[in-house]
């Protein structure tokens, strides 16, 4: 009787890692390969779970971090604003491409 394996093991940044395997034990190819085949499927399917698992779980530690950081951001933007609605600007000099209106002489 033949085994064969999948193994899949993801490295943390950490160091830390995480083993996923799945194992066909058959004497008939066709089967073995059918099973495999199954096998594969659903180690890419826990895989992917366990790996958007741990980008959610990053998001949310990225998003309270950051959290702080936009609040104070909008705050700035909001007294930047204020200053430029002060500025006098001639509305015909702002657009340059604009032609400028002419006397006639009568």
């Amino acid at each position: 009787m033949s085994e064969t394996t999948l193994n899949f093991i993801v490295t943390l940044k950490t160091g830390e890692t995480k083993r996923f395997s799945k194992s066909c034990d058959s004497n008939n190819s066709t089967e073995c390969l059918n099973i495999l085949h199954k096998n594969c499927v659903a180690l890419q399917n826990e895989v992917n779970v366990y790996l958007t698992t741990l980008v959610e779980e990053e998001r949310n530690v990225t998003n309270v971090n950051n959290g702080s950081k936009q609040n104070e951001s909008a705050d700035d933007e909001d007294m930047s604003d204020d200053d430029e609605e002060d500025e006098d600007v001639d509305p015909v000099d702002s657009e340059p491409n604009v032609p400028q209106a002419k006397r006639l002489k009568q």
